[in-house]
């Protein structure tokens, strides 16, 4: 973890301890500024982001000491208060927007290539299917900032901002779109630029990849990935007994089919329940 990424830890920690101390309307109010500021854009400064987030806070609670409420002390306009805020944020650097372009893509290329492991036959990656994976995974990432970012200050008798059955099911809806369109990219992909990889450079390389990747989300403390690791192994483990000749033998290359099932709907289902525990310690956080 760099220095800076230390201090936006250490502001952060000390954000959520002082929000804390916020009660009522003036806890909604700072939530939904947070949550509006954070969502603006992907593409900001984080240490520039979280310092003013955090000075407003702290501004905020000696408001609330002083017997005043956020719309005395702020405005009636928090939007309005938000959207000056965003036009003085500094954009990130070169270097953090290709790491934050690179995470995504980096965590659906991974996905996709221990799924095309898991199946049968010779190793095939088709560079096509992940360029548009890319794009994809990117586009997705956006989608979903500027949708939250635009649902923060919805109207309070707004059905969709009242009703947490309605917001589920519009994230049911757009969620399958994304999977539709991730199956649809691996499906229809035309055969362009395959590269063919054989036992052993095929497990070599998937072992490499699984260690490069687990590496990193432990070492870096990436919390909010650690609900996929279960998948990630569990499918790569189908590929390789499946192209390691003696472990062929003794599974059964009948069973292996099964297997594949098996690890792909147990790591799913270990994902969600694993993951929405670990939304939920995050959030409480």
């Amino acid at each position: 973890m760099s220095s800076k990424d230390k201090k936006v830890e250490s502001i952060r920690n000390k954000l959520n301890e002082s929000a804390k101390k916020l009660k009522g309307e003036n806890a909604t109010f700072f939530d939904d500024l947070r949550d509006y500021l954070i969502t603006s854009s992907i593409f900001y400064d984080e240490l520039d982001v979280t310092e003013q987030t955090y000075n407003v806070c702290i501004d905020l609670i000696e408001a609330q000491e002083n017997g005043q409420t956020a719309q005395e002390y702020f405005g009636k306009n928090s939007r309005r208060l938000a959207d000056s805020m965003i036009k003085n944020f500094k954009h990130a650097g070169y270097r953090e927007i290709i790491e934050l372009i690179m995470l995504p893509i980096g965590i659906y290329w991974a996905i996709s290539f221990i799924s095309d492991f898991a199946a049968t036959g010779p190793l095939k990656i088709n560079i096509f299917e992940y360029l548009l994976i890319a794009l994809l995974s990117v586009g997705v990432v956006v989608v979903v900032f500027k949708t939250i970012h635009k649902f923060i200050y919805l109207n309070e008798n707004n059905l969709v901002r009242k009703s947490k059955v309605i917001q589920f099911i519009i994230g049911t809806i757009f969620f399958g779109c994304i999977i539709g369109l991730f199956l649809a990219i691996s499906m229809l992909t035309p055969p362009i630029w395959i590269i063919k990889l054989t036992y052993p450079g095929d497990v070599i390389l998937m072992l490499t990849i699984i260690a490069i990747f687990l590496g990193w989300i432990i070492i870096g403390k990436k919390r909010e990935l650690y609900s996929i690791t279960p998948f990630i192994v569990l499918m790569a483990a189908v590929g390789i007994l499946q192209r390691i000749p003696v472990l062929l033998a003794i599974v059964g290359s009948n069973n292996i089919k099964f297997l594949a099932a098996g690890a792909a709907i147990g790591g799913f289902l270990i994902n969600i329940i694993w993951g929405r525990i670990e939304m939920k310690k995050i959030t409480r956080n």
